[in-house]
């Protein structure tokens, strides 16, 4: 039988830890608005296990090798690496300190006047007033915080590189006034992250919340306050549009953390063949993916073009020797309905978009979502055979609206793309870089609908698809 019996119901209201079995058949909205919406109240699995303190530290042996989430189960493993409240995202608010912290902050109101030069005077002077023996005292930090401390050097890498936010995407390599040009490179090797600005440092690495204090212990209705969230760092403080942004993005992993826990206890009930325990599982998957649906219909079409593109497109590091990106491809919540329910790429730029962005995401994460898209039976296989008709209409609902929300990303999201992108790719023209999103948000909707045809079993995907997604060829 799946391991998962407990779980936390009305975490939104009044959370309390229920066996599964008890929990009540309605899924019911709460009463206080969030962006507008009045979300479902999701349980959350409880998972087991002590999750790692840092999301990119490679704790465990092989981390590359998915055959060790494997022989633990979806459960397990995925408490080695989430939690119960928050999902993937930080069990504590992101507390940011010191010296760099500072810089990072007084920077951006000097950034956002627009004058390349000036910014660039002002931050070399301020670079050569901090201790020259940083990079000394980065070598005794523990991981969180040299985790922590690499969202603001990114920043200021950024910041630097770009000079201007109204300015067209800088191309070619940077490197930052010492001692910030020779600690960027040590902290990144220390943590194992890629020094470039991406969708994970963004949003959920660089996230404060109103009300909540530093270092404070997060409760999932700490993190499903999206109203309450704000950037940490900004590239153009106290915009409408940049908090609007971060907050779209940072709903998905808020309204999404349910998902995990949920996803895996069905792939339990998949493997001992427990069809109404994997029928619950399913319907709350789709009550996740409804509430991430409806409060990004209402955020993204507040983004305003413009300055989306003075933030997203412009920290893809065009020319650099590693090509920042910073695409929701990233996130654990895209990874894990990809790999649930056996989404296979086809079209050939997205493909070659989600390898370049996986290679900012951390290594056991892509392990671990490799085990989900690898368990057997795989979800789509299990309806297929089990002929189950409340199973099948569970999982249908869930490919359903899945779909659903990727037909919005493609409308929303190609009104805010137009003239510019984030996978760090080069366009010859705003129409011709549009024209490409939208053709290949197309197939990835097709894609995506596929997946609820239960006449027929799960199918593996292409050699390139399976390595765009990290499996070793």
């Amino acid at each position: 039988m799946p391991r998962a019996t407990m779980a936390l119901a009305y975490p939104l209201t009044a959370p309390a830890a229920v066996p599964i079995t008890e929990l009540g058949p309605d899924l019911l909205p709460v009463g206080e608005r969030v962006c507008g919406v009045r979300p479902i109240e999701v349980p959350l699995v409880v998972l087991s296990g002590e999750r790692r303190d840092a999301l990119f530290a490679r704790t465990l042996p092989g981390h590359d090798d998915a055959s060790r989430f494997q022989a633990m189960g979806p459960l397990r493993a995925l408490g080695t690496l989430a939690s119960t409240r928050t999902g993937f995202l930080l069990e504590h608010a992101p507390d940011f300190r010191g010296p760099v912290a500072d810089l990072c902050r007084a920077a951006s109101a000097h950034y956002a006047k627009g004058d390349a030069a000036r910014f660039r005077e002002w931050f070399a002077g301020r670079a050569t007033s901090l201790e020259q023996d940083l990079v000394r005292h980065v070598a005794q930090l523990p991981a969180p915080e040299a985790e922590r401390l690499m969202v603001p050097l990114i920043y200021l890498n950024h910041m630097w590189r770009q000079g201007d936010p109204n300015a067209d995407v800088a191309t070619g390599p940077s490197r930052m006034p010492e001692p910030l040009g020779s600690l960027l490179g040590p902290v990144a090797g220390a943590v194992g992250m890629i020094p470039r600005f991406n969708q994970i440092v963004m949003t959920m690495l660089a996230f404060e919340l109103d009300g909540v204090s530093g270092g404070a212990e997060l409760s999932y209705r700490d993190v499903a306050a999206v109203d309450r969230m704000r950037p940490a760092f900004w590239l153009n403080e106290g915009n409408r549009s940049e908090l609007e942004l971060y907050q779209a993005f940072y709903a998905v992993e808020a309204f999404g953390a349910p998902l995990y826990g949920w996803g895996c206890h069905a792939l339990e009930c998949a493997a001992a063949d427990d069809r109404a325990g994997g029928a619950q599982a399913l319907r709350m998957v789709q009550a996740v993916i409804r509430n991430v649906y409806m409060i990004t219909k209402r955020l993204i079409p507040r983004i305003d073009a413009d300055e989306f593109r003075r933030i997203q497109v412009t920290c893809g590091w065009v020319g650099d020797e590693v090509t920042g990106v910073a695409s929701g491809y990233q996130l654990p919540f895209m990874l894990m309905l990809d790999s649930l329910f056996h989404v296979n790429y086809t079209h050939p730029g997205v493909i070659a978009a989600r390898a370049n962005n996986l290679r900012f995401v951390p290594e056991d994460w892509k392990a671990f979502f490799r085990m989900v898209y690898d368990a057997r039976p795989a979800l789509r296989t299990w309806v297929h055979e089990s002929g189950d008709g409340p199973l099948a209409e569970a999982y249908r609902s869930c490919t359903g609206i899945f779909t659903l929300f990727r037909n919005m990303h493609r409308h929303l999201g190609g009104q805010v793309l137009k003239g510019g992108t984030t996978t760090g790719r080069v366009f010859d023209s705003a129409a011709a870089n549009h024209e490409q999103f939208m053709s290949e948000m197309a197939a990835l909707v097709d894609d995506t609908a596929a997946t609820g045809d239960v006449s027929q079993p799960a199918a593996p995907d292409s050699p390139p698809a399976a390595a765009s997604r990290g499996v070793p060829s």
